[in-house]
């Protein structure tokens, strides 16, 4: 009688599938030919700077 098979080459063990979910989709290079992936907008510029003036009086007489 011809041996059942149950494990999944394709899938792989319980360790390569846990492997697979965290680490996500594979990267790899685009191919020759393809359009280029969008890329992130550029970061804002950071907001104006504000001025502010203080004026600083004392009514206190200045000693001798």
């Amino acid at each position: 009688m011809a041996e059942i098979r149950k494990f999944d080459p394709a899938a792989g063990n319980a360790i390569a599938q846990a492997l697979k979910a965290a680490m996500g989709e594979p990267v790899r290079p685009a191919e020759p030919g393809t359009p280029a992936a969008p890329r992130k907008p550029a970061p804002e510029p950071p907001p104006a700077t504000t001025w502010l003036s203080l004026n600083v009086k004392t009514d206190a007489e200045p000693e001798d």
